[in-house]
């Protein structure tokens, strides 16, 4: 990778193909789960989450190793009958042996519930303050040390094991901000092994990052990230945002903002956008499936002559209330259309541990609850809400509609919006954040808003239902080639092209 140009992409059956002997993927969570049945069996179900997805067409191309941790009581029974810590994967289209690595729960909760979950992911979604329970220094040092360091150091010492156990020539590709020291580590013990990176939610402007962690973590999370040979973001903005923090915390570090590119401790680091889509044809094949069909045919009956839906998992981030409230303003100023919209949501419960989630919950049911109360009538519910999680009966609904808000303060992409640019058969209008990841690619394809203004999100929202059938035609017909073209293939595709040339270069 000796320049800042993207590759374009290979077409063709063979474009995943990765010039390595062997992968090594480290992820926070592996891609089989093991779990108890009630007759005390162990089982094994595919893992949840994206990364799985996108993985499995590259796993299968090459000799893999997926290190991921022990995260259930069914995970760790299983290892007991591993060879030296090394399993086949039970689920055939996952060929991919499996390393899972166990720590005390005690360091798992620190690690995963407390620094990752309530400190890294809060901090890197600019909400660090609002959490109830934000921990004081003395707290925040132990969690990092004897939680998150104590992590990263055995998902390390296993990648390293791997790396090890052949003499053929591995590429490591890490995920996420679970394992922001792990690369370091491994660079400190293997300095030759050729090592990615992906980063999946935002990352802040470095001054956000000072003024929410003490000095020495955010170091360290900086340092430990530059052990990657290329990490990658969602978005240009993240990837800028990176370098001006390594700018900021690494005192030593060289950066190149024009290449994108870092020298730190003699090596090279380049810093990459790859925005991560779906997988085009997956989500319209479930559509057309028996149950996507079934599905289809219980929202229907919910039309109206407008429908505006939104899918979202119920968190802060996610500006749920605040869409909610455009949609109270768009009934306020335009009593005409009392009777013919209707707003279709399909919302996820997510992390109701956490105190500040709880009360997201609460506060969108509330406003759901009194906006129904206010303008329904008898024959008319403004507001239908599907609070479950069942993505066949989302995507199906996304087939219908007019409007789609995506009205997100922050996020890592909101794939959402790409899901409904795929499967809408209706010219559907995305109304869109200039603040999700999805913008960057989808801008020019929707209408743009602010997500702080209510009154600008409203007056998107009319102008969306209003709009010419041309119009209309002309931004769905943009989204969705957008899609079609940059789908999860081309994401995998991208990051694959700029690893060859580091392998080619490590030769």
């Amino acid at each position: 990778m000796s320049t800042a140009t993207r590759k374009k992409p290979q077409t063709g059956q063979d474009q995943l193909s990765i010039e390595a002997d062997r992968l090594i993927i480290a992820t926070n969570r592996g891609p089989v789960e093991y779990f108890k049945t009630k007759e005390g069996q162990i089982k094994s179900r595919r893992g949840s989450g994206g990364v799985v997805t996108a993985l499995t067409s590259t796993v299968s191309k090459v000799n893999s190793t997926w290190v991921a941790l022990a995260m259930t009581e069914g995970d760790r029974e299983a290892l007991k009958s591993a060879e030296d810590g090394v399993m086949p994967s039970p689920i055939r289209d996952i060929d991919v042996r499996l390393r899972y690595v166990t720590v005390p729960k005690t360091t798992y909760r620190k690690h995963y519930d407390m620094m990752s979950n309530r400190v890294l992911w809060f901090t890197q979604h600019y909400l660090l303050e609002q959490g109830e329970d934000v921990f004081p220094f003395e707290k925040m040092q132990d969690i990092w040390n004897k939680g998150y360091y104590q992590v990263n150091k055995a998902i390390a010492d296993a990648v390293g094991a791997e790396i090890t156990s052949q003499e053929s020539k591995a590429l490591v590709m890490l995920h996420d901000y679970h394992l922001y020291l792990a690369s370091g580590m491994i660079r400190q013990q293997h300095p030759s092994v050729a090592m990615q990176q992906f980063i999946h939610i935002p990352w802040p402007e470095h001054r956000y990052w000072a003024s929410s962690l003490p000095t020495e973590i955010t170091k360290d999370i900086f340092r430990g990230l530059l052990g990657n040979d290329i990490l990658g973001f969602q978005t240009r903005g993240d990837a800028h945002n990176f370098l001006e923090g390594v700018h900021a915390f690494v005192d030593d570090a060289e950066v190149d903002l024009e290449q994108r590119r870092v020298i730190f401790n003699d090596h090279q680091t380049f810093v990459r956008d790859y925005p991560i889509s779906i997988s085009v044809s997956d989500e319209r094949r479930l559509v057309r499936s028996n149950a996507g069909k079934h599905a289809a045919e219980k929202i229907k009956p919910l039309l109206n002559k407008y429908t505006l839906m939104r899918v979202d998992r119920i968190e802060p981030t996610k500006n749920i209330v605040q869409g909610f409230l455009a949609y109270e303003t768009l009934l306020e100023q335009h009593p005409e259309l009392h009777g013919q919209t209707t707003f279709l949501a399909f919302l996820i419960p997510s992390r109701q541990s956490l105190p500040l989630y709880r009360e997201y919950h609460n506060e969108t049911m509330k406003v759901i609850e009194e906006i129904n109360k206010k303008y329904g009538t008898k024959d008319w519910e403004p507001i239908h809400t599907f609070v479950q999680n069942d993505r066949t009966t989302a995507l199906a609904a996304l087939q219908f509609y007019d409007v789609l808000l995506v009205n997100s303060v922050i996020d890592g992409m909101n794939l959402v919006a790409k899901e409904g640019a795929a499967v809408n058969t209706n010219d559907g209008v995305l109304v869109l954040s200039r603040t999700s990841g999805a913008f960057q690619q989808l801008e020019n394809a929707s209408i743009a808003i602010s997500p702080a203004s209510r009154n600008e999100t409203a007056d998107a929202l009319y102008k969306a239902l209003m709009l010419p059938r041309e119009e209309r035609k002309l931004l769905a017909e943009r989204a969705r080639h957008e899609v079609e073209t940059d789908d999860l293939r081309t994401w995998m595709t991208q990051q694959i092209n700029d690893v060859n040339d580091l392998l080619h270069i490590h030769n």
